[in-house]
């Protein structure tokens, strides 16, 4: 009998240290374990459903006929049963094989867009869904609305941008979520209706699941300047915050029009060229 108690104890504080050990081993892996998604995929997914050529194509010029604008790029504009001009709305079609787009990116599938009214007219609201599209391989989701919401008190035009249930899934079947609101103020060019002189100042937060299934939020803490020509911000800056993670804080610089930013994280900066 004491030998069979002996080995209970022997056998009890055996079990207790291998569940110790295996809890311990556990907590080393998920310490050293790598992160998957790194700052270009936050950036990339706001660059994604950013759509500035996509919108720009869809304009409300009663010249524009659906047309091949490329070898790329055909777009249907839909009319009204009942032959008013308003509501617009577009098929954006890129074919089924990959096309080589601006900035390199290459597209394919369908982006439906329809606009409520003059876009400069307040309360105008425009609405673009994906229909199988995919960026550089990467299959977008979702839902991008923009309104029109008139003058703000310095006079300037101002819109609320809005991204919903957006979604890319990269190649290897891994997800990144994004939700977004912004709002967009035409800081200069406001008096003309040429695109070419068009400066922007964005404001607005968003948040979503990382690729490693984090959250995290992404917030511009010093407006993003846009100014027509130019494809990246010329200035601002964002905070990121990834759940577990070191926050990183992107700065687009003082206003040149370059691919150069900085990322600092844990009080370490870095220059990175887009």
């Amino acid at each position: 009998m004491k030998n069979s108690g002996k080995l209970i104890m022997l056998f009890t504080a055996f079990t207790v240290l291998i569940f110790l050990y295996s809890c311990n081993k556990n907590e080393d892996v998920s310490k050293n374990k790598i992160a998957i998604t790194s700052t270009d995929d936050y950036l990339k997914i706001a660059d994604a459903f950013s759509l500035a050529a996509e919108e720009e194509i869809t304009t409300d010029d009663e010249s524009l006929k659906s047309a091949s604008l490329s070898s790329c790029l055909t777009v249907t504009i839909h009319e009204n049963e009942n032959g008013e001009f308003w509501p617009r709305s577009w098929t954006l079609d890129y074919g089924t094989e990959n096309c080589e787009c601006f900035l390199g990116n290459m597209k394919r599938g369908m982006i439906h867009v329809n606009l409520s009214d003059w876009w400069r007219n307040e309360g105008s609201e425009r609405q673009i869904t994906f229909e199988d599209f995919y960026m550089n391989d990467n299959k977008m989701e979702g839902v991008k609305t923009i309104l029109n919401t008139g003058l703000n008190d310095a006079g300037n035009l101002t819109f609320l941008k809005k991204v919903a249930d957006a979604k890319l899934t990269n190649p290897d079947g891994l997800v990144m979520t994004w939700e977004c609101e912004k709002t967009s103020e035409q800081i200069e060019g406001g008096e003309t209706l040429l695109f070419a002189d068009d400066v922007w100042s964005v404001t607005g937060s968003g948040s979503g699941v990382n690729l490693d299934g984090n959250s995290y939020t992404m917030e511009i803490t010093s407006a993003l300047i846009y100014k027509n020509g130019c494809f990246y911000p010329l200035s601002g800056t964002i905070e990121i915050k990834t759940d577990g993670e070191n926050s990183q804080t992107i700065n687009y610089g003082e206003g040149e029009c370059d691919k150069l930013i900085t990322v600092t994280t844990d009080g370490v900066t870095e220059t990175v060229e887009l």
